[in-house]
């Protein structure tokens, strides 16, 4: 599965439609400016770990692997498959029960992401103890 959850295409036509389509001023009017309120309150740390984990630029062992910094690209969990955000957040078996907790789903697909809030996706993160 690919790194990277958020869709590339998707951020362009969001970026198109939070523009008011006459007087080409941002509008008020989109359900993604309270996700980016949220993400506007975070300090630096939570920003940077919400950012890195849906975007795979994390500090994730695969990630990390692929320049040479790290031997295995292995779950530090599970140690069954590599360690992606999309494992991290939908897939390892050993984060099931935490997923359980904060998202609300044992196992989630790489959609249901968009769903989650930015304050559960780092309360997640923090609980998970990744770094």
């Amino acid at each position: 599965m690919k790194d990277l959850l958020v869709n590339q295409p998707a951020l362009g036509t969001m970026a198109r439609s939070w523009r008011h389509p006459k007087t080409g001023s941002r509008t008020n009017s989109e359900p993604c400016l309270g996700a980016r309120a949220r993400f506007l309150s975070f300090n630096r740390t939570q920003s940077r770990a919400v950012t890195g984990l849906l975007t795979g630029h994390y500090t994730l062992r695969r990630h990390l692997h692929l320049p040479g910094l790290m031997d295995s690209p292995l779950c530090r969990r599970c140690r069954a498959e590599e360690e992606t955000s999309t494992h991290i957040l939908c897939e390892c078996e050993a984060l099931a029960s935490l997923r359980h907790a904060y998202p609300g789903s044992f196992f989630l697909e790489p959609e249901d992401i968009k769903s989650i809030s930015l304050g559960v996706i780092w309360n997640f993160s923090k609980v998970t103890g990744l770094p």
